[in-house]
């Protein structure tokens, strides 16, 4: 029931005769009893309850009070289909007033002028009306079935005119939204034919760069099918092979293919120049199928200098080399109990530094330093290096100074490696017990730890002019029993393997 009242015709009666009010009520809302009414007008007979049509009535009995009601209607958004209008009601405005501002406010309701004047001019009530039809006339005494199919037809032709209203604007916002949208669809377009023109122009002018490019490149390029027959070189590549390419275009390469790997070639033009090419393959792509895209570097010229520094570096090494043989000389014909000893140490540290997998350029500088590791004992007397009884405290720790001696005669020498560092420190130990500084564990360098290994065996298994030879197994036995504590255990274990498992002997001198 509430959902039907919500959904009822709303109708506006204004009249200033309460008894017209009361049977604008009994006629449109007969389930509404009204008091002092219960009964149809004298004569009338009431229509069956199920063909009267749903009403909800609002009564005023001035036109200022009804246009209030319309105003508040519009804004609650329940504006009323009809208005039956009194036109004249003293004291407050007539119905031609009253009908002008409802139509202001609302020009979609319909407007029943109801008088008891005869030869009343509609046009007179409302001149310029838009819609002539919205304002009609009725004459007082009305019938009720007037009333009743006044309210009737126009609610219903009000109803189906906000219908169509609707189902107009709908259409109108469907059109705008299919015209957007076919707007956007067409800008789109636009903007995507423009786009592949660009791009169609993008690639044209790649193509060209590309071939420029390649063309103007000063690395030879080749283009190889798939079963590696040479289809396209450019002129750098054709001046690498000679006579223009002729003899190689068309015919399979003479050089194998291996993608992502740089190979050397070694290539003998038409002209008989001999070339050292630099080659890196790539995958690519010719006529649609798959090929290889070959670059060739001249490096003829680099070889050579190449081939220069070589040799200038095994010069240079190789004067090194001679001059270290020189200091160990030196301090070898001071001490003769001591000869071959730097040299031994210098082989079995580098075996050491090879058994640790160190790279070779390092092996090396280990081996350099060892074999002139005792360098600083050229600043001491020769009668304390060959003295043949045991030395005194203060005499060792005279011969303690030559780590740092030997520093100080090395540190000027730009080596490739840290020479003079290694030497300074053969003699410190992982526990800080050793000298001249007293460094510990991962503050000695990795060669200075290797050197250290290598001098204590080498040393306690040769004799001195103060004892007889302790033994090889007596050094073996020192280096176990200080593993970690004076001696680092990496390269310990590295000593054991190779004087115990692979065989490693001392040279004899």
């Amino acid at each position: 029931m509430n959902e039907q009242r919500q959904n009822r015709f709303r109708i506006l009666a204004v009249d200033d005769e309460s008894d017209i009010l009361e049977l604008y009520k009994l006629i449109l809302c007969p389930d509404d009893p009204v008091d002092g009414l219960s009964s149809p007008p004298p004569g009338e007979e009431r229509l069956p309850f199920s063909m009267v049509p749903e009403f909800e009535l609002t009564c005023c009995f001035q036109g200022d009070e009804a246009v209030k009601a319309v105003d508040t209607s519009m804004k609650e958004k329940r504006p009323f289909a009809v208005v039956f209008l009194d036109l004249i009601m003293p004291p407050g405005p007539d119905g031609a007033w009253t009908a002008k501002q409802i139509q202001k406010l609302d020009p979609s309701t319909n407007i029943v002028a109801v008088t008891a004047y005869y030869g009343t001019d509609l046009s007179d009530i409302a001149p310029g009306s838009t819609i002539p039809d919205s304002l009609l006339y009725l004459q007082k005494p009305f019938h009720w079935q007037e009333i009743l199919q006044f309210a009737n037809v126009l609610s219903t032709k009000w109803q189906a005119e906000r219908q169509l209203l609707a189902l107009h604007s709908e259409m109108e916002s469907l059109v705008e939204k299919r015209t957007a949208a076919l707007s956007d669809t067409n800008k789109q377009l636009k903007i995507e034919i423009e786009h592949r023109q660009q791009a169609q122009k993008a690639l044209h002018m790649s193509e060209i760069n590309f071939r420029n490019m390649i063309n103007n490149n000063a690395d030879g390029i080749l283009i190889l099918d798939e079963d590696s027959i040479v289809r396209f070189m450019n002129p750098a590549a054709q001046t690498i092979f000679g006579n223009g390419g002729n003899h190689v275009i068309g015919r399979k390469f003479d050089y194998s293919i291996h993608t992502g790997n740089t190979m050397e070639l070694n290539i003998h033009g038409d002209n008989g120049k001999a070339i050292v090419a630099e080659m890196r393959v790539m995958k690519t792509e010719w006529g649609g199928k798959q090929a290889y895209l070959a670059s060739l570097r001249d490096i003829t010229e680099r070889k050579r200098m190449q081939q220069k520094l070589q040799q200038s570096y095994n010069n240079l090494k190789e004067v090194m080399n001679g001059t270290i043989r020189a200091m160990a000389l030196t301090v070898e014909m001071r001490d003769p109990y001591t000869s071959g000893h730097q040299q031994r140490v210098a082989d079995f540290a580098a075996a050491i530094a090879g058994e640790l997998d160190l790279p070779p350029d390092q092996i090396e500088g280990v081996y350099m330093a060892a074999a002139i590791h005792d360098i600083g004992k050229i600043s001491l007397p020769a009668e304390i290096l060959s003295k043949p009884i045991q030395l005194t405290e203060l005499e060792v720790k005279m011969i303690q100074t030559h780590s740092q001696a030997g520093y100080d005669i090395l540190k000027g020498i730009d080596f490739p490696w840290p020479i003079a560092q290694m030497v300074l420190q053969h003699h410190e130990r992982m526990d800080g017990s050793g000298y001249p500084r007293g460094l510990s564990a991962k503050e000695i360098l990795l060669g200075a730890r290797i050197i250290c290994v290598a001098d204590v065996v080498e040393t306690m298994a040769s004799h001195r002019p103060y004892r007889p030879s302790v033994g090889i197994d007596k050094a073996l036995e020192e280096i176990t029993k200080n593993n970690g504590l004076l001696y680092d255990p990496k390269v310990v274990d590295a000593c054991l393997r190779l004087l115990t498992e692979k065989g490693f002997e001392f040279p004899k001198f």
